[in-house]
């Protein structure tokens, strides 16, 4: 498998557009999901916000690189014909994909309850010093970073360097650890926030796993400076341009994976709360 993943060029990013288009189903499961248990409104809205948003950033990257690349006049730059390839699939599979995906989650959403009554007026949130949320984000998102530090090296190595990668065995016990110390990091967080008398768990419990994200951008820096010799504007955009999406798919996968933990774990405490 390894020798012919790494036989053609551009399997990476081919493997990365299908595994995208795959997992689209899932990804309206889970928002359809939550949005209709959470009782949202307007959930087409959120449904299209969903399915576009992280394409659309996407695309305004690949926009600037692929102008660049054919600027300079680069071998890099990927032909019409693979763009339209990738539009049609997005129209012909990832829609449909999503919006059964999202129909699914809120009819399975429909009988959820909250464990505890929830109280019309919202309790006084006891106020806080001002390093409370910036100091818990920041080492929330430095110890998920700890266990792929090492991992990280050898990825950019393969990616932007001339090693090839084939432990992947050992990447998936990393990236399986690495959940687990994101919802748990998830969890001590929000846990530390709800002593604090504070209810706003949801976005604390996103954003503190999101942080990961920059952290390993800032590592990317740090390996741009002092294990490439890149140089021109071209090699610079390229290498920071995908780093970028690289990082913001990282966040939005910890954030995710930071959400759903916290969100068991408040379900779970609340549910065996004896109350009068």
């Amino acid at each position: 498998v390894s020798n012919s993943y790494y036989a053609q060029r551009g399997m990476t990013g081919t493997a990365a557009v299908l595994v995208y288009v795959c997992t689209q189903i899932v990804g309206g499961y889970v928002g359809g999901y939550n949005f209709r248990k959470y009782g949202a409104k307007n959930w087409k809205k959120a449904m299209l916000m969903q399915l576009i948003f992280f394409p659309a950033v996407c695309l305004a990257v690949f926009a600037c690189l692929n102008t660049s690349a054919l600027a300079y006049g680069s071998s890099m730059a990927v032909p019409t014909r693979n763009v339209l390839t990738i539009l049609v699939l997005f129209v012909m599979l990832c829609l449909p994909l999503h919006t059964v995906g999202t129909l699914l989650g809120r009819r399975s959403a429909a009988n959820v309850t909250f464990p505890c009554r929830v109280h019309n007026l919202r309790r006084p949130i006891p106020q806080k010093e001002w390093y409370f949320f910036p100091g818990m984000i920041a080492v929330s998102g430095l110890v998920p970073f700890g266990c792929v530090f090492i991992e990280m090296y050898f990825l950019f190595a393969s990616v932007w360097g001339h090693k090839f990668y084939y432990v992947y065995g050992f990447m998936f016990a990393v990236l399986a650890l690495f959940s687990c110390v994101v919802v748990c990091v998830s969890i001590t967080a929000v846990y530390i926030l709800l002593n604090a008398e504070d209810y706003r768990w949801a976005w604390t419990s996103f954003v503190s796993c999101a942080s990961t994200g920059v952290y390993v951008f800032f590592y990317a820096v740090y390996y741009y400076v002092s294990s490439t010799k890149m140089t021109g504007f071209l090699q610079f955009a390229y290498f920071f341009g995908t780093t970028s999406l690289f990082c913001a798919a990282l966040s939005l996968m910890c954030g995710a994976l930071g959400f759903m933990g916290a969100s068991k774990f408040v379900r779970l405490i609340y549910r065996n709360i004896k109350s009068d």
